[in-house]
């Protein structure tokens, strides 16, 4: 990702979240973002948009197709009253839930010098990153408590939040963090449309960088 590409995902962040997000705090959550990597930080070490910039351009990816998927699935059935839910989403949870889901990933990731055999079996460096995790709290959980330094976040933004990762991020069947789980989806469509707008961004959308 060139400079210019990470300042313009930048200036398109922090216009969506003025545009959509009015909760007391959020201008202090902002300049908190600045104090860290998260607009230059990648997404992940070894898979979607693991590059400068990728952490931004992913958070930004996941609201615009969140929005897409609650337009033309959740909202009809909304309307249609063809759900087991009865409250629409506002676009202002949406925003929050999407934009700021992945806050555990700043300070995370650190660029580290990396080695691999090429095609005739010769060692070659190349630009990697490592993980460092100076507060290990959980991946969910880490972004809700930052969130929450700064802004007031509703149940259902919680919710959605902490269990972003879904399947990923739970124990073994008959326990506990399973139950809550399988509960949280209940409790808001949002749940579990902050999953599947992350799946399909990470892994519809967006490329790994190979070398």
């Amino acid at each position: 990702m060139t400079p210019e590409q990470i300042t313009d995902n930048k200036a398109t962040f922090i216009a969506l979240c003025h545009e959509h997000i009015h909760r007391e705090g959020l201008d202090k959550l902002l300049d908190y973002l600045e104090t860290t990597d998260f607009y230059t930080a990648p997404s992940s070490t070894n898979y979607h948009l693991n590059e400068m910039g990728g952490l931004c351009q992913h958070s930004i990816n996941v609201f615009r197709t969140a929005c897409k998927v609650y337009e033309t699935v959740i909202a009809p059935a909304l309307e249609q009253e063809d759900t087991p839910f009865s409250e629409p989403i506002s676009m202002e949870s949406i925003a929050i839930a999407t934009l700021l889901h992945d806050l555990c990933k700043t300070k995370l990731y650190h660029q580290k010098e990396k080695w691999k055999k090429d095609e005739a079996g010769r060692w070659m460096s190349y630009p990697g990153y490592e993980v460092k995790d100076d507060f290990p709290f959980g991946h969910g959980e880490k972004s809700c408590l930052i969130l929450n330094w700064f802004i007031r976040l509703k149940q259902e933004e919680l919710l959605a939040i902490r269990w972003h990762m879904g399947m990923f991020d739970i124990t073994e069947a008959g326990s506990p963090s399973r139950y809550a789980f399988y509960a949280a989806m209940e409790k808001s469509p949002l749940v579990t449309l902050l999953q599947v707008a992350d799946l399909l961004s990470s892994n519809c959308l967006e490329q790994t960088t190979k070398y």
